[in-house]
């Protein structure tokens, strides 16, 4: 989020005193990410830094324990919760807030500056461990499965309901509402597609694997350090393989970066049809949660108001993931 919580520093701070034994000279807010229920923050504690994470509602316990399970199988690219005193991967914070702490990776996101060919392989053969992984017991039963054609469309209703009532708090809930008008033809016809394709896959599931579900180049971090590191689980998933391989097939990057990121992944089955559903998916999902923030979000600023608004709206633009879909789909039977 861009701005900060309404949380007093101070209560951050009493629990990492209390639930982490660290008491931090710094505690900075990052103005960084897009997710309406989380708040980043860097804090310092003598020589060491730490990257911190403050939750509103409920936290999903596979987000923790994932990473954690596939760092202990040595795949080090991926970031882990520290651990609290007590041995727990995270902490309540007034009720309303969870907080897990992580080590600081100095670095740049990859969504920043483009990979090279040799980072690019380096993340399909990162990829292909985390789907090689085994699914513990432990993991099955926290990990959420998929569920194909079910998700997002009880959430597009609910806004859909809110925009018939035509009573809007503001400025960017009118526009919004004018936007999904203009746009309503293309909106059905993602959401018939999304169904279609769902109870195909339904019927002929693939395999499912552990998915990072999120994995685009915002969440991979580039250290001259330590190499790369894949971070912000909150969506894993158990799902097919193409649910992760859609951010990188048909999703922009050059036909050389596809070419090296597959060369690492190895050679594999891509099912043409569960891509062009995780577009959709994708796709559906965006709807959802801006139409979410701008209707139902009640402590949102302006600045995130208005940002909300104009993802939205970009969503449509040429190359973006509407159009990203449409291309996904006319390739099922090429």
């Amino acid at each position: 989020m861009l701005s900060k919580p309404n949380l007093p520093d101070q209560c951050i701070l009493d629990v990492l005193i209390a639930a982490y034994g660290i008491a931090p000279t710094v505690l900075e807010f990052l103005p960084i990410g897009n997710d309406s229920r989380a708040w980043s923050y860097r804090l310092e504690a003598g020589t060491t830094r730490y990257f911190a994470k403050l939750r509103r509602g409920e936290l999903k316990q596979a987000a923790l324990l994932v990473p954690q399970t596939l760092q202990r199988l040595g795949i080090e690219p991926v970031v882990a919760p520290l651990p609290t005193l007590a041995g727990g991967l995270s902490a309540p914070v007034d009720d309303a807030f969870s907080l897990i702490l992580y080590p600081f990776v100095l670095g740049r996101s990859a969504w920043d500056k483009p990979l090279e060919p040799a980072q690019w392989r380096a993340w399909g053969e990162i990829v292909r461990a985390i789907h090689n992984a085994p699914v513990s017991s432990q993991l099955a039963q926290v990990v959420e499965r998929e569920v194909f054609a079910l998700k997002w469309l009880p959430n597009i209703a609910r806004v859909e309901r809110a925009m018939r009532k035509g009573s809007f708090k503001s400025q960017a809930a009118k526009r919004f509402a004018m936007i999904w008008q203009e746009q309503s033809d293309e909106i059905a016809l993602c959401k018939e597609r999304f169904c279609a394709l769902g109870e195909r896959l339904a019927k002929e599931a693939p395999p499912f694997v552990i998915c990072h579900a999120d994995i685009h180049t915002a969440n991979l971090l580039v250290s001259d350090e330590v190499g790369l590191k894949i971070v912000d689980w909150d969506e894993v998933l158990l799902a097919p393989i193409e649910r992760d391989l859609m951010f990188f097939l048909g999703d922009g990057h050059s036909p050389q970066s596809e070419v090296a990121f597959m060369a690492g992944y190895g050679d594999c089955h891509i099912d043409r049809a569960a891509i062009a559903y995780y577009r959709y998916d994708w796709t559906l999902q965006e709807f959802a949660d801006y139409g979410e923030r701008v209707f139902f979000t009640s402590d949102l600023g302006e600045q995130e108001l208005a940002l909300a608004l104009r993802e939205f709206e970009k969503l449509f633009a040429p190359g973006d993931v509407v159009q990203r879909a449409q291309a996904a789909f006319a390739r099922i039977h090429d």
